[in-house]
């Protein structure tokens, strides 16, 4: 058998090519997809209090007078910051210290 011997071949040509920046465009476009993971994992952590928390804002006038409001949160309006922080605080307890056993994963 035979050896096959073949030509030499020449070697692939580089360019340099100029590097751009995506410019204006893809910064608001990068800003834009941190924001929406920002807004996913919000809403992942604290969906539950803050769909709560907006409940009972809307609700809380027709149920207790102003007069209760006024003792409760130290306004005469019901502040939403204020429940949301409160709805907040007992999801933590209640993940920390009840466990899964009340609502299990289907």
């Amino acid at each position: 058998m035979e050896a096959e011997i073949l030509p030499p071949q020449r070697e692939p040509e580089v360019r340099d090519t100029e590097v751009r920046a995506p410019g204006w465009f893809g910064a608001v476009l990068a800003l834009l997809t941190m924001g929406a993971a920002f807004g996913v994992g919000f809403l992942a952590l604290f969906g539950k209090p803050l769909l709560a928390a907006l409940l009972v804002t809307l609700l809380w006038p027709w149920i207790f007078s102003r007069p209760f409001t006024a003792w409760a949160f130290g306004t005469e309006h019901v502040v939403f910051w204020k429940v949301l922080l409160l709805f907040v605080a007992v999801d933590v307890i209640v993940r920390l210290f009840v466990g899964r056993k009340l609502w299990p994963r289907r």
